[in-house]
């Protein structure tokens, strides 16, 4: 398996990254390239490392450095018409660290805290990462959101 997601035959999950870290005896990071301070780091959208989730027809396409990298990240989430996101229990974020949510194209619904907001291209929202939340997809598209994780 390990040199299928290496020549880009397989994408793995995230539960899958977790647990090839447990059998390395490292943390999830260090699966991804470091770089060192003072660089630029350009990726091509061909070249975007692809997250997916058990369960979930999310995808997340990590941007810049990393997903577990740095103390900005982000990543562009798709979503399948009317699906919902992953839920909070999957996607450790530690109270506190803040979340800006952007949506690049549809009709979402951002899950927070019990609340749902309805959010169309262009809206955004700050939030508490720490805090329950998810998204779902109100339309019959594929839909598309910047998350950006603060901290």
């Amino acid at each position: 398996m390990v040199s299928q997601i290496e020549s880009g035959r397989l994408t793995p999950s995230l539960h899958t990254l977790g647990r090839i870290a447990a059998a390395l005896g490292v943390p999830i990071a260090a699966l991804f390239d470091g770089q060192p301070s003072g660089s630029i780091v350009v990726t091509r959208k061909k070249d975007y490392p692809v997250v997916s989730f058990d369960g979930s027809s999310e995808r997340w396409a990590v941007l810049g450095a990393g997903l577990f990298q740095g103390k900005i990240r982000a990543v562009v989430s798709t979503l399948g018409p009317k699906e919902r996101g992953v839920t909070t229990e999957k996607v450790i974020i530690k109270p506190g660290q803040m979340k800006l949510f952007y949506v690049i194209g549809g009709k979402v619904a951002l899950h927070y805290n019990g609340d749902r907001h309805v959010l169309e291209a262009g809206d955004s929202a700050l939030l508490d990462g720490g805090t329950p939340h998810g998204w779902e997809n109100l339309g019959m598209k594929r839909a598309q959101a910047l998350w950006v994780i603060l901290g």
